[in-house]
Parts: C-alpha cells; sequence; structure tokens
C-alpha cells in the first residue's frame, strides 16, 4: 500500500464526441443477438468520434473547461501526463502536441503513459510523485481514448462495447487534505488477450494486415482492428483483480462510494457482488457511455457522483488491458466534478 499526502483533487473534467451510436441500431447484427449483447454489457449507447477527430482533441476541450472554469493560472502547471492507448501519433508523444495547444510553459514536465483501463490510477499516482517533488502549485492528468476507431464494424465483441472520450484531472497541493492510498500491480502474461496485433513496430500495417477473419462466433477483424478474449479478461478479473480490491477495502476500511472501470455490467456486477457492495454505493455510467479505457473513471463521476452524494471515502478501481491493475482510497469531497461537455 503507497501513501501520498499532501495532495488532492481539485477538478475533474470530461468531454466527449456528440455522435452517438446506439447499440440497438447497428446494422449488420440480428435483433436477437443485438438484444443479448445489449443485456450482458450494459451499454445502450456510445459516444463516438468521426473521422477527423483524435484523442487530443477530446482531452484539450476538457482542459479548456477545466481552466475556464476553475480560474487557475497555467503557468502554474508543473506536470501534465497524458494517459492513452490512442495516441494521435506513434511519435511524438500527445502530450508534447497538446503542450502546444494549450501555450504551456517550457519548464513543464510532460508525457504520455501507455496504459488503458488501469491507466487514470497509475496516472493519479504519478502525478501525485510528481507534484509533491515540484516547485509548482498544480499538476494535470490526462486520461482519454479513441477505442472506436479499432474496433471492427463487423466484429460484436468490440463493436458493442467501446466509446470514446477525454478527461482532465486537476491536481494541487494541499497538505491539509487527506491522504491518498494507493494499490497498483501487473501481469503481462495476459497481453494477448486485448491487442491491437498489428500497426506497432513489431508487425508494421500493410496489406496482408488488412485481410479480413472470422472466428468461430463468426466475428471479423483485421490484424489492425482490437482483438479481445473476453472471457481470459474475466477470469483474470475475478481470480486477480477482485482479492486485490478485498484487500485495499480491508487495510482501509469499507468506502462510501465506489467506481471501477467501466468494462461490462455483467463482469462489474459480479465483482460488486463478490466484494458485497450494496447497489446503492456502486456507480455506473457504461449505459450511455460504454467502456471508454482510461476515461471511464473519471466520466463516470462527473455523470454519476452529484454533489449530495460526496463523501469522505471513495474507491477508484481500473483493470484490464496488460494485464494491468490498479486502485485508489480517496476523499472527493471538495472535487469539483464539471458538467461534461460534447464536441
Amino acid at each position: 500500500m503507497i501513501k501520498i499526502e499532501g495532495i488532492k483533487l481539485s477538478c475533474i473534467s470530461c468531454c466527449v464526441p456528440d455522435r452517438y451510436e446506439f447499440n440497438k441500431d447497428l446494422p449488420k447484427f440480428d435483433e436477437e443477438r443485438k438484444q443479448k449483447i445489449i443485456e450482458s454489457t450494459g451499454v445502450v449507447s456510445r459516444p463516438v468520434v468521426d473521422a477527423t477527430q483524435c484523442t487530443s482533441d477530446l482531452v484539450y476541450q476538457a482542459v479548456v473547461n477545466l481552466i475556464k472554469q476553475t480560474g487557475i493560472d497555467p503557468n502554474q502547471i508543473g506536470v501534465m501526463i497524458l494517459v492513452t492507448q490512442t495516441p494521435d501519433y506513434i511519435l511524438p508523444a500527445t502530450s508534447c502536441i497538446l503542450h502546444n495547444r494549450l501555450n504551456l510553459c517550457n519548464d513543464t514536465i510532460v508525457f504520455d503513459i501507455n496504459l488503458g483501463c488501469s491507466g487514470y490510477i497509475y496516472g493519479l499516482y504519478v502525478a501525485s510523485t510528481l507534484l509533491k517533488n515540484s516547485d509548482k502549485s498544480f499538476a494535470l492528468l490526462l486520461a482519454g481514448d479513441t477505442i472506436s476507431k479499432y474496433a471492427g464494424n463487423d466484429d460484436a465483441s468490440t463493436r458493442f462495447i467501446f466509446g470514446d472520450a477525454g478527461s482532465a484531472t486537476l491536481l494541487e497541493k494541499d497538505e491539509s487534505t487527506n491522504t491518498m492510498f494507493f494499490s497498483l500491480g501487473t501481469d503481462g502474461s495476459g497481453w494477448q488477450n486485448l491487442i491491437i496485433p498489428a500497426g506497432g513496430s513489431r508487425k508494421k500495417g500493410n496489406y496482408e494486415n488488412n485481410k479480413i477473419t472470422i472466428d468461430q462466433d463468426g466475428n471479423k477483424r483485421t490484424a489492425e482492428n482490437l482483438y479481445m478474449d473476453g472471457m481470459e479478461i474475466f477470469n483474470f478479473t475475478i481470480s486477480t483483480v477482485v482479492p486485490h480490491i478485498q484487500e485495499i477495502i480491508d487495510k482501509c476500511g469499507f468506502p462510501d462510494i465506489v467506481v471501477f472501470h467501466q468494462a461490462n455490467r455483467y463482469m462489474l456486477e459480479f465483482m460488486r457482488k463478490c466484494l458485497k457492495i450494496p447497489k446503492d454505493k456502486f456507480l455506473y455510467s457504461l449505459g450511455k457511455y460504454g467502456n471508454t479505457s482510461s476515461a471511464s473513471i473519471p466520466l463516470t463521476l462527473c455523470s454519476e457522483l452529484k454533489k449530495s452524494d460526496k463523501t469522505n471515502k471513495s474507491l477508484l478501481s481500473g483493470f484490464g488491458v496488460g494485464y494491468s491493475w490498479g486502485s485508489a482510497m480517496l476523499n472527493l469531497r471538495d472535487t469539483l466534478l464539471l458538467n461534461i461537455n460534447e464536441i
């Protein structure tokens, strides 16, 4: 268990595309199959970028809204980290592009973290640690993905699930705030179970990689589309993540509010019941937004955590691709949660 003192989450801002796909309207799947998938995943609609939009566009708007609403001096931002697995380019780092668009100071520490489902928690830990040792007052944690660009149109295992979103979280030095507790872990043996096989340097994009394959369930995809072995991901979550979260609860006490990475409803309900978390403490946003990867936790907070529900102890947990997992127990009582912006 890792402790971080003197850092608070001051504000969270989120942005999604204004174009939504409704799963019941997807034309390439029969009605019975669509209904079964909607019921099991809990995903009714998903915000989806158009061909011109990238991760940086969503995250940029989230930051602009945050700065406008908080009135902070951008010159006091000492750290800016972007967590994403859908960068605008292979290189340069998308955080550098955002640094330029936001006109931040040249002494700002800026870099990308290549993580997905667990990335928001990892990012909170890294940004908090760097801010503790900075001579400036604020850090920005940006988390966003446009996974819909990689979900095959004829692949029911991914097309029904993934939405697009960007987020910006403002971290601030405050010695009076409550301690944050973190627990992080990795098991790289499952790296192949959630993957885009082609497009990197191991297997560059080419004509061969655009050939369509059909799996035993009739899902069609290319090597440049996202592949997910849902059963293996589920097994990992139950065998590894549930005990990990139980350990945090045992050490820190039972939380008032719980927000998990929005994977799918079946998995989350199974986890909730295993951990004996009451329904009224467990927040969902995936019905409207789907699985938005690294942005799903902040998006759920902005969407579902109302002012009247804010409490001293919130449990946030992300898990999945990698395999990688991370949880944080922290205080969100004084965190400003902005309305979700659409562009």
